[in-house]
C-alpha cells in the first residue's frame, strides 16, 4: 500500500473513532448503534478512495455554479469527513467545506499569516491558538482545522442544526463567522460578498472588505452558492446520464443512514395514513392547468399523504405558470420522511429548477415530489406506503417541504392533489 494509501486509512480510521465510538460507551444501545453503522458505512467509503475510486467530473455539475475539476475532487473525498463533523458540531453537512473553501480555496496548506486553512484570525491574536505553521499540511491536519472551523461556525450561530435548511438561517450563520455575531445581527447577508458573490446577477463581483485583504472586488463564489454548489454535487443526480462512482458512493451511504437512523429511531416509515387539513375556503387561483381526474383502478390510484408524519398544508394549489401545479406540505417534523404514494416506477433527478425530485409513475398516473434532503430508494419499482426520501429544501426552496404534484396520465391534464389525500 502506498504511502498516501496509508495515510488515507489511518485519517479514516482515526475520524471514526474520534467522531462515533469516543463517548459512546455506556450510553443507550441506540446511541452505539448509531456510532457503529455510520462509522461501517463510511469506513466502507474511506476505504473505497484508496483505491482511487474516487473522482470528480466537471460534466457532473450543473452549468450555474463553475466549480474546477481539482475542487469538485476535493469535496467528494472530503465529504464523508465533513459530515462527521457536521454531525459532532450539529451544522448542515456541507459547511465545514464551504468555510475550508471560503478561507484557502480547499488548499491544504497553511498561509504564512498563521492563520491556517480555516481563517480563525481572531483566535490566533487574541492567543487562544498559536500561531499555524505555514505550508502544506497532512490530511490529519486538515481534519482539525475543519473541525475548528465547525465549532466556531456553531458557537457564532447556535440556533442553526445539522437538519437546517432555511437559507436565510444559513446565511446568516455565514456571516457572523465571517464577520462576527454583532455584524450579523446588524447587517444583511444577501449585501455581503462573502456570503452572496455569484448567486445570481444580482450579486456578481461584489466589493467585500477584510482586515487582511483590504477592499476588493472580489469574482469566487461567495458561501451561499459554494454551499448550494456543494450539496448539489453531494447529492444531486445527473438527468440521463450515469452518477460518478464517488457521487453514488456518498449517496448510497446517506441514504443507509438517514434510512437506518430513522428505523432505530421508531420512525414510522411504512404505510403512513397521515391526514391533513385543507381550509374550509379555498383560494388557489388559476385552475386553468387542472383538470377533472378519471376514476381509475384502486390499486394505482394515489392515495397516500407523501409526507409520513403530522403534515400540514403550507400553499395550496399552484404552480400553472410553470407547468407542474401542485400543493406544498410541510411538517412539525423537519426532516420528516417521505412516502410513495402509490406503486410504481420511480426515478430521481435535479430538475432544471435546481429541485431535487423524486418522480413515479404507473400505468394511469405520474407524481412528483419536489426537493427531498435525501433520497431512500434506488430508482426501479416501488410500494405505496414505502419510504423514499427525507423532506427537505433543496432548490428552490425557503424551508422543508414537498411541492406535491399529480398527473393524470388517461385524461391527460394535471389534478388537484387534495383528492387524492386522506
Amino acid at each position: 500500500m502506498s504511502l498516501s494509501g496509508l495515510k488515507a486509512l489511518l485519517l479514516s480510521i482515526g475520524e471514526w473513532i474520534r467522531f462515533h465510538l469516543a463517548g459512546k460507551l455506556g450510553l443507550t444501545f441506540q446511541d452505539i448503534s448509531r456510532g457503529i453503522s455510520a462509522g461501517a458505512f463510511d469506513m466502507a467509503a474511506l476505504a473505497l478512495l484508496l483505491f482511487g475510486l474516487f473522482r470528480g467530473s466537471q460534466a457532473y455539475m450543473d452549468a450555474r455554479y463553475d466549480l474546477p475539476v481539482t475542487i469538485q475532487e476535493t469535496v467528494l473525498k472530503w465529504a464523508i469527513v465533513s459530515d462527521y463533523i457536521a454531525r459532532s458540531v450539529d451544522i448542515p453537512r456541507e459547511v465545514p467545506l464551504v468555510l475550508w473553501f471560503k478561507e484557502n480555496s480547499m488548499q491544504a496548506m497553511n498561509p504564512a499569516n498563521c492563520t491556517g486553512i480555516m481563517g480563525t484570525y481572531d483566535l490566533v491574536r487574541s492567543g487562544a491558538r498559536p500561531c499555524f505553521t505555514p505550508g502544506p499540511i497532512s490530511d490529519r491536519e486538515v481534519g482539525a482545522q475543519l473541525l475548528l472551523g465547525a465549532q466556531e461556525y456553531k458557537k457564532r450561530c447556535p440556533e442553526i442544526t445539522y437538519w437546517t435548511h432555511d437559507p436565510d438561517t444559513i446565511r446568516k450563520c455565514y456571516l457572523a463567522y465571517n464577520a462576527g455575531v454583532g455584524a450579523a445581527a446588524r447587517l444583511d447577508p444577501t449585501q455581503s460578498a462573502y456570503v452572496m458573490n455569484n448567486y445570481d446577477a444580482a450579486h456578481t463581483n461584489m466589493i467585500y472588505s477584510d482586515i487582511e485583504l483590504g477592499t476588493v472586488r472580489v469574482t469566487q463564489l461567495g458561501a451561499w452558492p459554494a454551499h448550494l454548489a456543494f450539496q448539489s454535487l453531494i447529492i444531486g443526480r445527473l438527468d440521463g446520464e450515469a452518477m460518478p462512482v464517488t457521487a453514488a458512493i456518498v449517496d448510497t451511504r446517506n441514504r443507509l443512514w438517514d434510512s437506518f437512523w430513522a428505523i432505530v429511531s421508531g420512525a414510522d416509515m411504512l404505510n403512513s395514513q397521515a391526514a391533513m387539513e385543507f381550509p374550509g375556503h379555498r383560494d388557489i387561483g388559476d385552475q386553468s392547468c387542472l383538470g377533472i381526474p378519471h376514476t381509475g383502478r384502486p390499486s394505482l390510484r394515489p392515495n397516500r399523504n407523501p409526507v409520513t408524519e403530522t403534515p400540514i398544508l403550507t400553499q395550496d394549489v399552484h404552480g400553472c405558470s410553470y407547468g407542474l401545479p401542485g400543493v406544498d406540505i410541510s411538517s412539525s417534523n423537519r426532516s420528516a420522511l417521505l412516502q410513495s404514494p402509490m406503486p410504481g416506477e420511480v426515478t430521481t433527478y435535479t430538475d432544471r429548477w435546481y429541485n431535487s425530485t423524486i418522480r413515479i409513475e404507473n400505468d394511469e398516473w405520474i407524481v412528483w415530489l419536489l426537493h427531498p434532503r435525501t433520497y431512500l430508494i434506488a430508482e426501479g419499482e416501488v410500494r405505496r406506503g414505502q419510504a423514499v426520501g427525507v423532506m427537505g429544501a433543496v432548490g428552490n426552496a425557503t424551508g422543508p417541504h414537498v411541492h406535491y404534484t399529480i398527473y393524470d396520465k388517461t385524461n391527460q391534464i394535471f389534478v388537484d392533489p387534495s383528492l387524492f389525500l386522506p
